[in-house]
């Protein structure tokens, strides 16, 4: 079996993934065991299924960053169109009509909301109008572990697995 027909057998197990539902993960388990079972490059068998898998996670990567740009960009407009909508209301009411207006299909008119601006760094306000946020310094931690630092809650983990090129 050719590297050319391992991947379009992984393409279609890797199929049943895109099934806008979702595979049902014991029936997905079940097939890939049996068609790996079935190779006799069991190796070449893993490799097939996890370059699929890197390929259809980088398209959905891709497909992610399109749609952010899209929600952004109709975020915008949204915001634009929503902005003449309040200019028009706040015309009405400067010729001293009601900034309000009904139809069968909606009721507009002009809210009023208040919210916070703060103009300076957060690290110019006073103490309790800050919140801070706590991490985890991993670098330090393992840079110290790898020294013999114990460190109370923390340890290395090794892990052993398999790379391809």
């Amino acid at each position: 079996m050719t590297g050319h027909d391992l991947l379009m057998q992984a393409g279609a197990i890797v199929a049943q993934l895109e099934a806008p539902e979702g595979a049902n993960a014991d029936t997905f388990a079940v097939e890939l065991s049996a068609w790996i079972d079935a190779a006799d490059d069991k190796l070449t068998a893993y490799w097939a299924v996890v370059r699929r898998l890197d390929g259809e996670q980088a398209q959905l990567r891709e497909l992610e960053t399109t749609l952010a740009k899209r929600r952004r960009y109709l975020e915008a407009q949204s915001t634009r169109v929503k902005s003449m909508a309040s200019d028009v209301l706040a015309a009405r009411e400067s010729v001293g009509e009601e900034p309000k207006v009904k139809t069968p299909l909606f009721s507009a008119w002009l809210a009023t909301t208040t919210s916070v601006e703060v103009s300076v760094e957060p690290e110019r306000l006073d103490e309790c109008y800050r919140r801070v946020e706590v991490s985890a310094d991993k670098t330090r931690i393992k840079r110290d572990l790898e020294i013999g630092v114990e460190i109370h809650g923390a340890q290395l983990v090794s892990k052993r697995g398999v790379r391809w090129r």
